[in-house]
């Protein structure tokens, strides 16, 4: 069967040939309340599932903004957040389903749409077991949305990505709250022991101004 445009597209993007800028937009917790528990901060959030102190909740620089324990933080030298050939620019928007303010995802009218987290060097993530994110829109751009991780570096590196309609994901204008096993992509071939994306986005291209609200990405250990 013949591979959509966008599809292919996007493995040449998971290898970064031209990534685009980093972009830090809302990557880090907001004052220095990180834990938005059962009782949070005004305005703040906890999130469908709120972090409760003892648990194992990995954040990986960005979307995020309550509790957890662990964090990779962007710092754009040896951790990145790359808009792949400037497909999409990122906006702060209020609705939000954790912390001050969930991320828009907006569209520039080209044939197809990526971002992602990419590190220079492997990570080991075999501790951690579902990868956790909460989308929302009603935009036709986002109906096939596929979220992924790559493992390997350089000319080694391979992105697996899954369709995440699978998942429970529909752009029917609610919040939908995805719980990804990372099993998944280790049965697609992804080395967890080698990590060097922990989170990629792609979508095929749409008008531009077309956007998709994401919040709440983290992994947990169960």
């Amino acid at each position: 069967m013949k591979k959509p445009v966008w599809g292919l597209l996007l493995l040449l993007a998971a290898c970064r040939p031209d990534p685009g800028p980093a972009d830090y937009t809302d990557q880090g917790p907001v004052g220095t309340d990180t834990d938005g528990g059962t009782e949070p901060a005004s305005q703040l959030l906890p999130g469908p599932f709120p972090y409760e102190a003892g648990q194992r909740r990995l954040m990986v620089g960005i979307f995020y903004e309550t509790g957890r324990s662990e964090d990779v933080v962007l710092d754009n030298v040896d951790t990145n957040f790359y808009l792949y050939e400037s497909t999409v620019y990122v906006e702060s928007d209020p609705d939000r389903v954790e912390g001050k303010s969930a991320d828009r995802i907006v569209q520039n009218g080209k044939p197809w749409m990526g971002f992602g987290v990419h590190w220079k060097a492997e990570r080991n993530l075999d501790a951690w077991k579902t990868l956790h994110v909460s989308m929302k829109s009603a935009d036709p751009a986002f109906a096939n949305v596929k979220v992924g991780m790559s493992s390997g570096l350089a000319a080694n590196e391979k992105g697996f990505q899954l369709a995440v309609s699978k998942y429970g994901w529909v752009n029917d204008g609610e919040w939908h709250h995805l719980a990804i096993p990372v099993a998944d992509y280790t049965a697609a071939g992804l080395k967890l022991n080698a990590v060097s994306a922990p989170f990629t986005f792609a979508a095929e291209g749409g008008a531009a101004g077309q956007f998709l609200l994401l919040d709440n990405l983290y992994f947990t250990a169960n």
